[in-house]
This record gives structure tokens, sequence and C-alpha cells, in this order.
């Protein structure tokens, strides 16, 4: 049986699969990454440096487009409840190389125990493919009671440095659309120069006639109303030293798999 492990670039998706080439044939597994071509220059160090650990080869597949050139095809300013780029970067590619490839598979991806509600949609997706079963290799016992990151050091390999400068995912060089204040607010913080550029990009799709849907990338809550909060209202309102202000606005990357 084929065993296909969905790489996200991030800590968890690299012990996810080292537990899978450990369990099985190696020469049954196989590695596949979804590259957004939006990506943090060290992540493909990080790649790299797992393809030297395991002797193996990463599948590396994109498609072409980034997530704000997928958002402008779709006319839309992406948010956490609607982001085009997971399903056109990701997902239906992922779905398209799992329906080529023999059968029976299973396919593992890299969410944890207490990710539980996360887990039944992708499988349900892709189970419905006949032959393909879907499984989660960080449930499996022992449960990893080390941060993902510490395991990744005992390796010899250093994390990718988004975790260093505190961002809770590797993906997207930090500029997930699904991403809230408190990781915006980060990204200026640590760069600036990516930050602007999709508050940049953000202010020009809202003058577009043809935009549906012209709000913004953040939202917020006011006396009940939830308002559009663009990145420009968020820099000029909040001091990117106040990170921590946001303690319940801790997540990180939302794509599904």
């Amino acid at each position: 049986m084929l065993h296909i492990v969905s790489l996200s670039g991030g800590s968890a998706s690299a012990v996810t699969a080292e537990r899978v080439i450990e369990r099985y044939d190696r020469d049954s597994v196989a590695l596949w990454f979804a590259d957004t071509l939006w990506e943090d220059e060290d992540l493909y160090r990080f790649l790299g440096d797992l393809e030297a650990r395991w002797g193996m080869t990463i599948e590396r597949f994109a498609d072409g487009r980034n997530p704000l050139q997928v958002a402008e095809h779709k006319k839309i300013i992406p948010n956490a409840f609607r982001a085009a780029c997971s399903y056109e970067l990701k997902q239906k590619h992922f779905m398209r190389y799992i329906r080529d490839k023999p059968k029976p598979l299973t396919v593992h991806l890299g969410l944890s125990w207490d990710e539980e509600h996360r887990m039944a949609r992708p499988k349900a997706a892709y189970e419905k493919v006949e032959g393909v079963t879907v499984d989660y290799p960080l449930t499996w016992k022992p449960i990893p009671y080390l941060s993902y990151t510490k395991t990744i050091r005992e390796w010899g390999i250093k994390p990718p440095r988004l975790y260093e400068l505190g961002f809770p995912h590797n993906n997207c060089g930090g500029r997930c659309v699904r991403q809230g204040q408190r990781e915006w607010l980060r990204l200026k913080r640590t760069m600036p120069e990516r930050f602007e550029e999709v508050a940049a990009w953000e202010q020009v799709q809202r003058t577009k006639s043809e935009t549906r849907e012209a709000r913004a990338i953040l939202k917020e809550t006011v006396d009940g109303q939830v308002t559009p909060l663009t990145l420009r209202e968020l820099a000029n309102r909040q001091d990117t030293d106040q990170i921590e202000m946001f303690p319940g606005d801790n997540f990180g990357c939302f794509c599904e798999y």
C-alpha cells in the first residue's frame, strides 16, 4: 500500500512524515508539498534539511499563482471565512495527485489530537476517492510529548525561522489571509515590507468596482456590530509592540488539507 504525506512546510507535518516513514517501508511512502509561491525563503531550506534526513525527495507542486493572484481572479478580498487560495493552490491539486496514484493508498495529514474538530472535513473529502483512507499519525500512540519544534531540534535540524519570530505557522511567509490581528501586527513588526505589500494590495482591491464583497481581510466587533478592518486601519490604530493584547487571537494557517 502507498502512504502519502501532505507536507505543509511546518513542524507538525514534518513530525507526521517522520512517524509514517518510521512505521512503513520507505519505498511505499511519498511526500508531497504545495508551494503557494508566497512562502518564506527559510521554508525551502527546511524542506531540503528534511530531504537530507530522510534520504527522500519531496514532490513539490506549484499552481503558478500566489494567494493574492487567486483572490484577484475570484474578485474577492479574502478573509478568515472566505479564502479561495486553500482550494485553488492546494486542495484541488492534491486531490488530482491522489486520484492518479495506484490504490489502495492512505493519505496522512498533520493534524494532532487537539485539532480533532478539523479532521472530519478532509477525511470525508479524500475518502470519496475509491481506495483512499485518511489517517492522522500525530494521534498514534505514544502521543508526541515534546513540542514539534523541539523534536525537530533533537533531529539536529533548525526549525523554520517564522517560529523563532513568534508565528504559530510556517505558511505564506507569515501573510496567511486567514490569520487574525495579532499575527498581522507581528508581521508588521518583524517583516514590515510584507505587511505593506498586502496592505497596499488590499487598498487597491477596495477601489475596484468589479471586486465582490470589497470589505477587508480583517474584521472587528464594536458595540455588537461587525465591521471590516483594513490592514491600514490596524496599523494606524495599534502599537505593534502590544501584540500580546490579543490573547485569544492566536490562530495560524487555517488551510484545510
